[in-house]
């Protein structure tokens, strides 16, 4: 009897000391719950935030700003039991009544369901307030920009300025700051863009604050010039070897492989080029209008949409991005403007190519040379020789394919050769 006796004190004993355990160690955990926010020396518009507790879960979350005396609460929730984490993104415009734009301290507060009353954490950050978006101010006038073109706008901020550009249709053209609050931006209505395309100009501040405006530039429509190349069995047989010694996977039929050339490669040239554009030089790097192959004579123009014919039937189409120009045979080519060798060797379908950055985004690119005199990082001057034209890549017989883009986007280069373009649309905005 009296073990009988003894075994169940025991039992209750333990009982009693594993539930109190349970309760100390779960039920009335000490364990403050964890807070993290994503503030930095700005916080603009909009304040993210992270919460939970490892113990019995949170229960509130509060969210404080506090100016000299004042403070404001931005934003309280009650958490579900069993809720899990909290994460959450605040709206901090339009500001609770008692807050202004300024100097803020941050202050989050956080409680769990601990039964011995709830633990706290607090959270604390003092930064600058800043909610209200940058505005911009276009300079100068009348703006126009042919289809095909680039064009160039120069603003001022109210505020310095993250980042700013114009937007066009859904590609943004980023800016470069010049001075202050100043900055410029060039942009390019593509080839092949509607004219009624949207165009805005957009920016925002370190506190990541943005706004876009209206910019409407007069845009100059324009009709390119349709062209029809017929495709012989001797062309396929002077070009489809140079591809073939580069790509061991170009098989089928001769008309195959060019197809596959004229599509696929054409389109991963673009890409090589895009990636090549995405690095620019902060400042202009030229000036003056840009240089044309001497003594030599267009054969093909930008912007032509070409259907290319193979025994008289269409097998492509596609789109002259570029200007052809023939001279004599391994004529040299002359930098068309001072800049910096940003792409150098073999590119696809243009061949041996040489691309400069002129910066602010401004590029120029040489295909089907023969020769290849520079390499990438050197600084060429205005007229300084690349190399010598050639027929390298998809060429039919010696020429100089020469482009201008502006951020990756293909324009006429013909504007960039005329002295009073580059008056209107570049040195009278950039004053």
């Amino acid at each position: 009897m009296k073990k009988s006796l003894m075994k169940a004190f025991i039992i209750i004993l333990i009982a009693l000391i594993g539930g109190g355990i349970y309760l100390k160690l779960v039920e009335f955990e000490s364990r403050k719950p964890w807070i993290k926010a994503g503030i930095g020396d700005v916080l603009g518009s909009e304040l993210a935030i992270q919460a939970g507790d490892a113990g019995k879960g949170l229960k509130t979350v509060r969210v404080e700003g506090i100016q000299g005396q004042t403070a404001a609460e931005i934003w309280a929730g009650e958490i579900p039991q069993g809720a899990g984490d909290l994460e959450k993104k605040i709206a901090l415009r339009p500001l609770p009544k008692g807050l202004a734009d300024g100097a803020i301290l941050i202050r989050i507060t956080a409680e769990d369901r601990s039964w011995n009353g709830g633990n706290v954490a607090v959270f604390e950050k003092k930064t600058v307030l800043d909610t209200t978006p940058p505005r911009l101010t276009i300079l100068g006038g009348p703006h126009y920009i042919n289809q095909g073109g680039a064009g160039c706008v120069a603003y001022f901020g109210d505020e310095v300025q993250a980042s700013s550009g114009i937007r066009v249709g859904g590609v943004e053209f980023r800016g470069f700051p010049t001075k202050g609050k100043c900055g410029v931006t060039f942009f390019a209505l593509g080839q092949g863009v509607p004219a009624n395309v949207s165009f805005q100009a957009v920016a925002s501040d370190a506190a990541g604050n943005r706004s876009s405006m209206a910019f409407r530039p007069a845009v100059k429509k324009r009709v390119f010039k349709k062209d029809s190349i017929a495709i012989s069995d001797r062309f396929l047989a002077d070009i489809l070897p140079y591809f073939k010694e580069r790509d061991a996977n170009l098989k089928g039929n001769d008309v195959d492989v060019f197809l596959a050339i004229n599509r696929d490669q054409r389109r991963k040239d673009a890409e090589t080029i895009q990636a090549v554009c995405r690095e620019t030089a902060p400042k202009a790097l030229w000036s003056g209008p840009f240089l044309r192959l001497p003594k030599s004579k267009p054969m093909a123009a930008f912007g032509d949409e070409r259907t290319y014919l193979y025994n008289g039937t269409e097998i492509d189409k596609q789109t002259h991005l570029g200007v052809d120009l023939a001279s004599l045979a391994q004529s040299k080519i002359p930098a068309a403007n001072a800049g910096r060798v940003a792409f150098a060797g073999p590119l696809g379908i243009y061949g041996a190519a040489v691309i400069l950055d002129h910066g602010l985004g401004v590029f120029s690119l040489y295909a089907h040379l023969s020769r290849i005199d520079v390499a990438v990082g050197k600084d060429v001057a205005k007229g300084e020789t690349l190399g010598l034209t050639g027929s390298t890549g998809m060429a039919g017989g010696d020429h100089l394919h020469f482009a201008m883009l502006v951020q990756g986007v293909f324009v006429d280069p013909v504007e960039w050769w005329d002295p009073h373009w580059i008056k209107d649309n570049v040195e009278l905005k950039m004053k």
